[in-house]
């Protein structure tokens, strides 16, 4: 999960180094460095923590006798979190940095670092040691990155820089990795849209690339040269504007991006539906919704909407429990992976497995360069826009708002529901934006709920049918970002087992729209209630003045809207509370935004 940038021949190396480094530093925040580079000579700086701590190491000198410079920014998998740890390992000969992980790095070093009495923890600075042992017996640069690629196992993503004859080669093997060209100069980068402002080119590594650049020639390791392409770029992505978080930021862009995101569909996408998935037939048995973490909630999600609006089987799988299991070939099913990166390494690898069983499949994606939407038979994108913030908001609304057009899309090819259903069903998706604009404007409660989870030493989000998924990731964002300890239950399991939590210092929050299972979560309140829990009601029906309640009503809402109308305030209350508390909302500790390691 790491970010990795390499500028080669390049000026005010500095500069664009912490550029690139600040944009990707929402990849980890462990500890950064950077390698200057030049003919027999390499400088290294490191430092624990965040990439300001970087910027102030390095000293005014603006590093004007080296040609490029090689940087890293850190998620930290093996070894704990030190300078000894941080990226990029050099000397004099060789300078290196690494996303990902080797998986074989002990059996390495015990076959070419057994003389070495140094205390080894990372597998990268393994990688750099056997490099310089293997470089003793093998003086070419190209044989010897062809020699290291044969003994590594793992996903990784390397930048590797050769001092003697001033090489820079790239690898890349299941994590992500870009090379940018313009007349500045040549750029790599985990991320291309960090690159916006300094190339014009792009072209994204493969899995099995080897990269070689030598002055301002681009080639493959077997001298064929890179075919660039126009990139795409954005404006002012990493920007907070007038706010004071990225993530408060993200969370007020929802209504503008769902309107976005909804107008593609009406117009574009969806048109198309037939020709571009034809076997949602009557002969398909199922969908299947995989993903990681909050992209699971949207599976969740899909789920109880397939279950609504069509009359196919749908199920969902955790990513990182699929890609091990065995799975028939004969059923006719269709795997839809979710994922904001697109590089999700768990959902990745999930869906190799799936689509060498020979399935079709769908990604459901923010990142229309990336990995998955090269791996995947149909893209379903998301125009939720550059999301910087670690807890997902709007990249998750915006999926919510992917599967509710698929769903339907379904639901009327399969004639589950008529041609006026779903024009009705279209206008409600159309209509979300006004309703999130009106709940983000409500915000006189704020204060009151942050306070309760001030005064609580847990906090249990409860709901049924189609919000529960919603309470589950409302549990999520309050332990992310303000780390309160906090879990998500089905209403109508509290009684087994949950309840025995409750008592004066715990708090619970119900999510109870106005629908046929009402009266039951009311029920559900009152059991909390009777046993001297706190409990925050979000509903669009008043249940009354009670003792240890707090009511907080919702715009009115139907079935294909409600997941986003009680998203919405859960998000906010999450940020508002984590805000009080005084924690890292847009990075928080031992996270980082795009997970491409195991």
């Amino acid at each position: 999960m790491c970010g990795i940038v390499g500028i080669i021949n390049s000026k005010d190396l500095k500069l664009k180094a912490i550029n690139v480094l600040n944009k990707l530093e929402y990849r980890g925040y462990d500890s950064a460095g950077v390698s200057f580079l030049a003919k027999n000579k390499i400088k290294t700086i490191t430092e624990v923590g965040k990439i300001a701590e970087l910027s102030k190491s390095l000293s005014s000198d603006s590093y004007s006798s080296f040609e490029s410079v090689i940087g890293h920014t850190r998620w930290a998998t093996h070894g704990i979190v030190s300078k000894n740890n941080a990226h990029p390992f050099s000397n004099q000969k060789i300078s290196l940095v690494c996303n990902g992980i080797i998986e074989n790095y002990n059996e390495l070093k015990l076959k070419y670092l057994k003389s070495h009495k140094k205390i080894i923890e990372s597998d990268t600075e393994t990688i750099f040691l056997v490099l310089n042992e293997l470089s003793k017996e093998i003086p070419d640069n190209k044989k010897l990155i062809k020699k290291l690629v044969s003994i590594i196992k793992g996903h990784y993503a390397f930048l590797i820089y050769f001092s003697n004859t001033q090489e820079v080669f790239s690898l890349k093997s299941g994590s992500p990795l870009s090379v940018g060209k313009s007349s500045n100069g040549i750029y790599f980068s985990s991320d291309s849209s960090a690159l916006n402002e300094y190339v014009d080119n792009i072209y994204h590594l493969k899995d099995g690339d080897i990269i070689r650049v030598l002055g301002q020639d681009t080639s493959f390791l077997n001298s064929k040269n890179v075919n660039f392409e126009p990139l795409k770029k954005t404006s002012n992505e990493f920007s907070k504007g007038d706010f004071k978080h990225f993530m408060i930021k993200e969370i007020h862009e929802q209504p503008l991006v769902i309107k976005n995101t909804q107008k593609y569909y009406d117009v574009d996408y969806f048109l198309d539906f037939r020709n571009k998935l034809k076997d949602v037939s009557k002969e398909l048995d199922s969908f299947v919704f995989v993903g990681c973490g909050t992209a699971y909630h949207a599976c969740l999600i899909a789920k109880y909407y397939f279950e609504k609006y069509t009359d196919i089987d749908a199920s969902c799988e955790y990513a990182s429990e699929l890609r091990y299991k065995k799975i028939s070939s004969k059923k006719r099913s269709i795997y839809v992976f979710i994922s904001q990166s697109g590089e999700t390494m768990d959902t990745l690898m999930a869906l190799k497995y799936v689509k060498s069983k020979g399935y079709n499949t769908i990604v459901v994606t923010n990142s229309l360069e990336s990995t998955m939407v090269r791996e995947a038979n149909i893209t379903l994108p998301t125009y939720a826009m550059k999301e910087i913030g670690v807890a997902s908001t709007k990249a998750f609304t915006c999926q919510l708002l992917a599967l509710a057009n698929l769903s339907i899309e379904v639901g009327l090819v399969r004639k589950n529901i008529n041609k006026k259903e779903y024009l009705q069903l279209k206008k409600d998706l159309r209509n979300i934006p006004a309703k999130l604009i009106k709940i983000l404007k409500n915000s006189s409660y704020i204060e009151k709920v942050v306070n309760l989870l001030s005064s609580s030493k847990a906090c249990y989000f409860i709901a049924r049918n189609i919000v529960f998924p919603i309470a589950l990731e409302g549990s999520l964002k309050l332990k992310e970002i303000s780390y309160m300890h906090s879990e998500g239950f089905a209403g109508g399991e509290m009684k087994h087992g949950p309840i025995a939590l409750i008592d004066k210092d715990v708090l619970s929050i119900c999510l109870n729209p106005k629908n046929e299972l009402y009266e039951k979560s009311v029920s559900n309140c009152e059991e909390i209630l009777a046993r001297g829990g706190k409990v925050i009601v979000f509903s669009s029906k008043s249940l009354g003045s009670k003792k240890n309640l707090l009511e907080i009503l919702m715009p009115k809402e139907n079935y294909i809207d409600t997941p986003f109308i009680y998203t919405l305030p859960l998000q906010l209350i999450s940020y508002y509370f984590a805000l009080n508390e005084g924690t890292d909302i847009d990075q928080p500790r031992n996270l980082a935004k795009s997970v491409t390691v195991e």
